[in-house]
């Protein structure tokens, strides 16, 4: 798990509020390449029973469109929401348990690691199918060759799987040419 000593707060180092305002330059997690460094801004307030955490985190990623496989930049600007309360703040209600809540988290200890927070807001903002462009034609099915480059392509590789899916798939691709 990814920890950076200045994503992590000491609840007793402020009374009521408390900002963050840093740039981590390392990798966060192994599930997104990061481009840039992630430019973080966290406020924090404090209660009796809580911390309310809100705040930006901005960075650019890179991912592979899901048509032809090219890198892609996403440029990244997230929003961080969360509240911590203590255990014994998190009752059973009649719709179900407190944790069942979106963003409310357990508080456990006078440390919050904020690093997870920090890298929920970015894999949020990235695309589960990510596209280089809206008229990307892909790969060929066949051969995997790039459409976009060649937009022409007719597969040498067709002969082969001519059954009756593929040529209505041609006869319709070729209906809506014309």
């Amino acid at each position: 798990m990814y920890k950076n000593r200045e994503l992590v707060v000491d609840l007793n180092s402020f009374e009521f509020k408390k900002t963050i305002d840093t740039i981590l330059e390392s990798d966060l997690s192994e599930e997104v390449e990061l481009l840039k460094p992630v430019t973080v801004h966290i406020d924090l307030y404090k209660d009796k029973d809580s911390v309310i955490v809100t705040g930006r985190v901005s960075t650019a990623v890179q991912e592979v469109c899901a048509r032809c496989l090219k890198p892609v930049v996403i440029e990244v600007d997230g929003t961080i929401e969360a509240t911590y309360v203590h255990e014994d703040m998190l009752v059973r209600s009649d719709e179900g348990p407190a944790e069942a809540l979106e963003n409310l988290l357990k508080l456990e200890g006078e440390l919050l690691d904020l690093s997870d927070r920090v890298i929920e807001a970015i894999i949020v903002e990235v695309p589960l199918k990510t596209i280089c462009s809206t008229d990307c034609a892909g790969l060929c099915s066949l051969c995997g060759a790039d459409l976009n480059e060649n937009p022409d392509h007719k597969c040498q590789h067709s002969a082969e799987n001519d059954d009756k899916w593929h040529r209505a798939v041609s006869e319709l691709k070729d209906r809506l040419k014309s």
